[in-house]
């Protein structure tokens, strides 16, 4: 973990202010307020999708779309720094955020809403990177998605550097060594499972997804074996269109599902209907009770925050009987 203190960017015209300020940094007087003792605390510094970036001050008003930071901020108890986000779409496990402002979805920002907060930090997902360059007019704008190739470390490094620009490291660090904790776990036993197909229902279609796509992580970090390595970079992120055939084709030992109509709230037959028929109730999977229908929301809305990435790590566990 990168150590760039605020006393040590104090450091630039006098030697003797600079030295007054380590120290005061370092050891906070009485009389110092707690939010004086947050900034003495805090790496300023974050690692985004687009590199380092190094902000000028511990912000106090944060713009949050994307729920994964929403969820790790909200794990080491920094909810009072968030004023606006995505209000309309919010998972049950973060409905506590449902009273601050609305400023758009997740994938349309409301600009006039999120520029009359006047924040100090935007934090945006892969789905808001084309409009990140507008946002950045209006305040420093980050990108912490994870990265779908490296997924659990990326994970981890984007909750501690967010934890830790408000002082909150050791409490993010004690989160992630549970969630390294819980993959060594399951990696250990994931590959006695069978081959594992991960599969995606929406408006009554399915896609799946192998290694190196946007799920790749349950199988290139966590240690499934996949039933499909046909994932190509194309595809990568919304999957590979299949029928019921192919899964019958395939007949994986498990299946692992994700209703994407439940997460988004989207009206439409569940995946566990979808999936209900004879091609697919002759697979392995089926005929041994291994289809598993995961949390929709913290799939595909949240996943990769603190709390999120250990429920689906213990998810998938389960699956298996761990």
């Amino acid at each position: 973990m990168r150590i760039r203190r605020i006393c040590a960017a104090v450091v630039a015209t006098a030697a003797a202010f600079a030295l007054t300020a380590c120290s005061s940094a370092a050891a906070p007087s009485e009389s110092a307020s707690p939010s004086q003792g947050a900034a003495a605390a805090a790496d300023l510094t974050l690692t985004t999708v687009d590199g380092e970036r190094t902000l000028d001050a511990v912000p106090e008003r944060v713009v949050v779309l994307d729920y994964a930071s929403l969820d790790t901020l909200n794990a080491v108890g920094k909810s009072d720094v968030v004023v606006g986000t995505a209000t309309k779409s919010l998972p049950e496990s973060l409905k506590s955020y449902a009273d601050v402002e609305n400023v758009g979805t997740l994938k349309e920002p409301d600009f006039e809403a999120i520029a009359g907060l006047d924040p100090d930090l935007i934090i945006i997902s892969a789905r808001l990177a084309e409009q990140a360059p507008q946002l950045e007019e209006i305040a420093p704008t980050v990108n912490l998605s994870s990265d779908s190739k490296n997924w659990l470390e990326s994970v981890n490094e984007r909750a501690v550097d967010l934890a830790a620009l408000f002082g909150e490291e050791a409490a993010a660090q004690e989160r992630v060594d549970e969630i390294t904790a819980a993959a060594d776990e399951l990696r250990g036993k994931a590959g006695e499972a069978g081959k594992t197909m991960f599969v995606m229902s929406s408006g009554g279609k399915l896609s799946t997804y192998g290694p190196g796509g946007r799920y790749g992580f349950v199988f290139d970090d966590l240690g499934f074996v996949s039933a499909d390595e046909a994932a190509t970079a194309d595809e990568a992120r919304h999957g590979k269109e299949i029928s019921f055939e192919y899964i019958g084709d395939k007949n994986p030992a498990q299946l692992l599902v994700i209703d994407r109509d439940a997460a988004i709230g989207s009206e439409g037959q569940a995946a566990e209907q979808v999936l209900d028929n004879t091609i697919v109730n002759a697979t392995d999977a089926a005929k041994n009770d291994r289809i598993t229908y995961l949390d929709a929301a913290s799939w595909y809305l949240v996943g990769g925050g603190l709390d999120t990435t250990k429920s689906m790590i213990d998810e998938l566990s389960a699956a298996i009987g761990g």
